[in-house]
């Protein structure tokens, strides 16, 4: 099981047959759960029509525990992917409702909580690796390491078009947002560590997103084979340029590529436009 923030597509989710636990998004009174009641159609909509501003928050105590109670009859075991603590309270919620299910529950399935340390499907990936072994008929004890050596192999990269939602979110200062805004700056942010950090600005959107997969490129020691993951926030034309960017200047030897949307988590606290980049060296491409 895993975060809607892990924006796997639905036919993984069906294929590997992985629980999801949905985010809260809110606009103002109003309040929707990622991809149970709100489509990501209906979020741009209300996005760009509504007076309030979204906001997140984690998935609730008693969706945390209803799956672990669902998962729970069918398994001895269950193992929970978190989007990172370092970003979210998710991974706290998920060891709360882990006490009652405890409490409550008679003979209750071992649940394990794993810290991701990313967002969006860098969890995704981490998650159906780990399904993928499940169905083999691997335990928990044997996923967990190979988990771990998976998630240092990837890397993510992303940049903002519209400086103003990490702003509203609380990850710039409002001095820091007007003196990036008049010099047309634009954030590179790495996760590292399990938080993201601004690695370094550059002036412009398509600078920075050419950076933003580079930037990831670099830190993998600049790879002959992998493949990239470009999310993206309604901004189709960017995502195809750092394609185009893979393709005419890096010139690998053998890489595969897939442009897919952000959802809704990550689209909340970046604005429409924003590119999110995933560098796998590891597993297999999904999207053939």
């Amino acid at each position: 099981m895993t975060d809607s923030a892990a924006d796997i597509p639905q036919k993984y989710i069906e294929k590997y047959d992985i629980g999801i636990v949905p985010t809260v998004i809110r606009f103002g009174d109003e309040i929707f759960y990622e991809n149970v009641d709100i489509n990501l159609e209906q979020f741009y909509e209300k996005f760009q029509n509504s007076r309030t501003y979204p906001q997140t928050a984690n998935p609730t105590l008693n969706h945390q525990y209803s799956l672990y109670e669902e998962l729970g009859k069918h398994s001895d075991e269950v193992l929970n992917i978190v989007i990172s603590s370092g970003i979210s309270g998710s991974y706290n919620t998920a060891h709360i409702a882990h006490r009652n299910y405890k409490r409550k529950v008679k003979n209750p399935s071992d649940i394990h909580i794993y810290d991701s340390k990313f967002a969006t499907f860098g969890i995704g990936l981490l998650a159906i690796k780990a399904a993928e072994m499940a169905k083999e008929g691997c335990s928990v004890e044997e996923i967990v390491p190979v988990l771990n050596d998976f998630r240092s192999s990837l890397k993510i990269g992303f940049t903002v078009e519209n400086l103003k939602y990490l702003h509203r979110g609380g990850r710039l200062s409002l001095s820091k947002f007007w003196v990036a805004k008049i010099a047309d700056m634009k954030p590179v942010i790495n996760f590292i560590d399990g938080k993201m950090d601004v690695i370094k600005t550059v002036r412009g959107h398509e600078k920075a997103v050419i950076e933003s997969f580079n930037s990831v490129y670099d830190e993998l020691g600049r790879p002959s084979k992998f493949n990239t993951y470009i999310m993206h926030a309604r901004n189709e034309d960017s995502a195809r340029l750092v394609k185009e960017h893979i393709e005419n200047q890096i010139q690998p030897e053998d890489w595969n590529v897939s442009i897919r949307e952000v959802g809704m988590t990550i689209a909340t606290h970046t604005g429409s436009g924003s590119i999110g980049i995933c560098v796998d060296t590891k597993y297999k491409f999904l999207d053939k």
